[in-house]
């Protein structure tokens, strides 16, 4: 967006909302279909995002034009050691693979002593070809349904994201919000290949809906919007990614607490306390973490469990 002129940041609103393209050039005036998703991506004014100003200001995008999407999601560039340390392993881990001679060595038994992709996360992976297929087949195949029990839900939401926006002074909420809405639970259904959309579709879109609303507005709305809206951001979340979140910023605040305290020395083992984090986890409704404790994801992040201590160990620096 930030590299369009006005002209055809203008001529997208056609696009979005017709779902058509006017064409006027060289004697030929027709009109052409245009049925089809749109990701677009904006880079922010200065090359850094401001959180004291809303969504629009940063990237100096009509509000019109934002009504259109369904979803806005806000990358930003933050400051986060057990973040950085998953990218880093990734990228790393990446080029290894990447390598001829890596590939090589694989093949050979017992070739080298490379490190080998984790199995557990290989496991998980599926196949583009099938992935292709299965994503054809759910487009072709699978119109799900919304029953009308569900439209209570979404019109109770939409009453009260109105009175929000109006009150605070964010975004304001249009009916277009309600469709999107509306396009995700289909979406999620469709993914399940299901003909009628249950209440956990209906939840995960009004979390993903509300989660790109909330991104989009300056810091002080935002802390307001999601103390308000708690209950439906985690309604039926995933739990392994809840409790893996909780988990990292109680690490990033040990590891704040140790730079300030020993002059910018990270140690290489942090401990949480198991009932303190077992606390906060109970505050989201989560009130059993065993299977957490025994997930992949929670191993290859490089987390223990000392159960004489009731500690839980995060390694940063592998011996």
């Amino acid at each position: 967006f930030d590299k369009m002129n006005d002209a055809d940041r203008t001529s997208i609103h056609e696009a979005m909302e017709q779902q058509s393209i006017s064409i006027s050039k060289a004697g030929i005036v027709t009109s052409l279909q245009a049925r089809c998703s749109v990701i677009a991506a904006a880079n922010p004014i200065g090359g850094r995002y401001r959180p004291a100003l809303p969504f629009s200001q940063n990237v100096e995008l009509t509000e019109p034009i934002l009504s259109r999407f369904d979803v806005l999601c806000v990358v930003r560039d933050e400051v986060d050691p057990v973040m950085d340390e998953m990218l880093g392993r990734f990228v790393v881990q990446s080029h290894t693979r990447s390598h001829p001679l890596f590939q090589q060595q694989r093949q050979q038994p017992g070739g080298a002593d490379e490190p080998q992709p984790q199995s557990d996360a290989d496991m998980d992976v599926i196949p583009q070809d099938l992935l292709r297929k299965y994503i054809m087949y759910a487009r072709e195949n699978v119109q799900p349904r919304m029953s009308e029990r569900y439209s209570d839900k979404v019109a109770h939401l939409y009453g009260e994201l109105r009175r929000e926006s109006l009150a605070t002074g964010s975004v304001p909420i249009t009916v277009r919000h309600i469709e999107s809405m509306v396009r995700l639970a289909e979406a999620h259904a469709r993914m399940h290949l299901r003909d009628y959309v249950r209440n956990d579709d209906i939840e995960v879109a009004i979390r993903v809906a509300l989660e790109g609303f909330i991104s989009a507005q300056k810091h002080s709305v935002m802390r307001n919007l999601r103390r308000k809206f708690n209950k439906y951001l985690y309604t039926r979340r995933d739990h392994f990614e809840l409790l893996y979140y909780l988990l990292g910023k109680l690490v990033q605040e040990r590891l704040t607490f140790y730079a300030l305290k020993f002059g910018g020395n990270i140690p290489e083992r942090v401990e949480i306390s198991k009932p303190e984090f077992e606390s906060q986890a109970a505050s989201f409704g989560v009130n059993d973490c065993a299977a957490f404790y025994t997930s992949p994801l929670f191993v290859q992040q490089m987390f223990s469990i000392d159960a004489a201590r009731a500690v839980i160990v995060k390694t940063l620096s592998p011996a």
